[in-house]
C-alpha cells in the first residue's frame, strides 16, 4: 500500500501556519503566505527552511513507522527541488525499502531517488495518435529520450487515463473512444519499463468524468473490461519478459505508420505485441527473426507457429499479444 502524499502545499487551515508561519512562501508586498499557482484553499511551503524540510521528512518518517505503509505516490513531484528528495528519500529508505512514484516526469527526480515517474509526455503522444495527429511510429522519439535522459532502473508509470486527465480532459472515453482504447491500454501494460496505472472505473467503463471537489459515485455492474484487464495483470504476473527492466526491441514492419510492433524478452521468457494505432485494417509483416517460434496469443488461446515475412492483419484498433 502506498499513500498520497502532497509536498508542496498544505491547506490553508494547516496548523503549522499558526505554529511556524516562517515554514511558508510569503508575498513580498503583504507579508501573507501565497497560494500554490491558483489552488486558493492551499498555501505553498517554503523549501528553503531547513526546519521545514527536516518537518516534512519526519511526517513522512511517521507514517512508515506507525502504519508499515509501503511508499509513497508524490503529488506535483517536480515542483519540489530535487534537493529535498535526495536529502529525503534516502533517510526514508534507511526504515524500509518503500516505494516511491513521483507524479512528475522530470528525468532528474530519478536521480534524486525516485523509483517511478508519470508517463505525461508518453500520454500526450498517445492521445496524439489516437486523434490521427501523429503516426505510430511517433512513439519511438519517446523510447529514445527514455533511453537517454533518464537512469537506467528508472520505471515509467504508463496510463490511458488518471484523476487529472479524466476530471479535465475525459480521458479515456473521449480521448480514445470506443475501440481506440484497447491497444493502448495494451501498450501501458507491456512498454519498456511500464509500470501500468488502470484508473477508477476504467474497468467498467464508467464513460462519464468524475467531479474533482466534490464527492461523485462510480457506478458498476457490466465489468466489460475486467476480462481484458485481467488478461494483461495476469501476464504481468507471471512472464518475467513483462518486467520493468526486461529487453526492449522495436520490430520494423512495411506500416510502421500505423503498427507498432515489439519483443519484450528477460531470460528464456519472450513475449510479442503487435498494435494497430490506426482508424484502419492493416495487412502488415516484418522481417525480425524475433518473431519465429511457436507461440500462443494471449486473447484468443490460438497455437500459432509465426514466422519471420510472414502476414499478419490487424482491424482497426486491433491487437495481437504473443507469449512463447
Amino acid at each position: 500500500m502506498i499513500i498520497d502524499w502532497v509536498p508542496t502545499h498544505s491547506g490553508a487551515d494547516h496548523a503549522w501556519l499558526q505554529q511556524h508561519p516562517d515554514f511558508y512562501v510569503k508575498n513580498p508586498k503583504t507579508g501573507q503566505p501565497i497560494s500554490q499557482y491558483d489552488w486558493s484553499d492551499t498555501r505553498k511551503l517554503n523549501y528553503n527552511n531547513p526546519q521545514m524540510v527536516d518537518s516534512m521528512i519526519a511526517a513522512m518518517q511517521f507514517w512508515i513507522r506507525e502504519t508499515d505503509i509501503d511508499g509513497f505516490r508524490c503529488d506535483v513531484a517536480g515542483e519540489v527541488p530535487d534537493s529535498f528528495w535526495a536529502k529525503c528519500i534516502p533517510e526514508l529508505k534507511k526504515m524500509k525499502n518503500i516505494f516511491m512514484l513521483a507524479e512528475g516526469d522530470r528525468p532528474s527526480l530519478h536521480s534524486a531517488g525516485f523509483d517511478a515517474s508519470y508517463a505525461w509526455e508518453d500520454f500526450a503522444k498517445m492521445k496524439e495518435i489516437a486523434k490521427g495527429k501523429a503516426p505510430a511510429h511517433a512513439m519511438d522519439s519517446i523510447i529514445l529520450k527514455h533511453d537517454t535522459a533518464f537512469v537506467p532502473n528508472a520505471i515509467r508509470m504508463y496510463f490511458t487515463s488518471n484523476h487529472d486527465e479524466n476530471s479535465w480532459n475525459g480521458a479515456d472515453f473521449l480521448t480514445m473512444p470506443g475501440a481506440v482504447h484497447a491497444p493502448f491500454a495494451v501498450m501501458t501494460q507491456t512498454i519498456k519499463r511500464t509500470l501500468p496505472l488502470i484508473y477508477c472505473g476504467q474497468e467498467e467503463p464508467f464513460l462519464d468524468s468524475l467531479k474533482f471537489f466534490v464527492k461523485d459515485t462510480i457506478t458498476f455492474g457490466k465489468y466489460e473490461r475486467a476480462p481484458f484487464y485481467k488478461k494483461l495483470l495476469e501476464l504481468r504476473k507471471s512472464n518475467a519478459a513483462l518486467s520493468a527492466n526486461a529487453g526492449f526491441t522495436k520490430l520494423a514492419t512495411d506500416q510502421d505508420a500505423a503498427i507498432y510492433a515489439y519483443v519484450r524478452q528477460k531470460g528464456d521468457k519472450k513475449v510479442l505485441v503487435l498494435l494497430n494505432l490506426s482508424d484502419k485494417q492493416q495487412q502488415f509483416s516484418t522481417k525480425n527473426t524475433l518473431v519465429s517460434g511457436k507461440a500462443t496469443e494471449l486473447f484468443s488461446g490460438a497455437k500459432d507457429a509465426l514466422e519471420a515475412g510472414q502476414q499478419w492483419s490487424l482491424p482497426a484498433w486491433g491487437y495481437k499479444v504473443y507469449t512463447y
